[in-house]
């Protein structure tokens, strides 16, 4: 057929027809073995994977709290999905606030932003803000711990 080359990939001459034909067959299998990745994703997702030590707390409280587990298995599913909704929309909101409790910190404080601006120096625009606030977090910490028992910044402590 040709000369052969130990180094290069051996290909062999194929016919246009031939090489439609050739990947029409192997297309199939590359589906069927797609159909089957999918088929078994499929079946994992069906079977709910729980944790048989957290399984077993949740049974012991559910046995300890009958009236709540009866005010709960009382509601429907759309009230569920609000309140459980609800609870990670307030969860959000408790987040922004504090984020901006701590940015406002920093930027009334001229040294503490020069150092959270140096630390972020070099971080992709895109990934600024997050780096940002996170970075004014650590600093912040540092700073109460250092003070001991000075003014904390104003998203470290309960607020009254």
């Amino acid at each position: 057929m040709g000369e052969s080359r130990p180094h290069k990939v051996n290909r062999l001459w194929r016919p246009a027809a031939l090489l439609h034909q050739w990947l029409g067959e192997k297309h199939k299998t590359i589906m069927s073995l797609k159909q089957a990745i999918a088929a078994r994703k499929a079946k994992q997702e069906e079977t709910v994977r729980t944790n048989p030590e957290v399984d077993a707390k949740v049974t012991k409280f559910i046995a300890d709290n009958p009236k709540l587990y009866d005010y709960y298995n009382e509601m429907t599913k759309e009230q569920l999905i609000r309140k459980l909704m609800l609870g990670k929309m307030q969860r959000n909101e408790y987040t922004q606030q504090r984020d901006q409790e701590i940015i406002q910190w920093v930027n009334e404080n001229p040294e503490v932003k020069a150092k959270v601006e140096e630390r972020i120096k070099n971080v992709p625009a895109e990934n600024r803000q997050r780096a940002f606030v996170r970075v004014a977090k650590d600093e912040a910490m540092r700073q109460t711990m250092r003070q001991g028992q000075g003014q904390p910044p104003p998203a470290q402590g309960i607020g009254v």
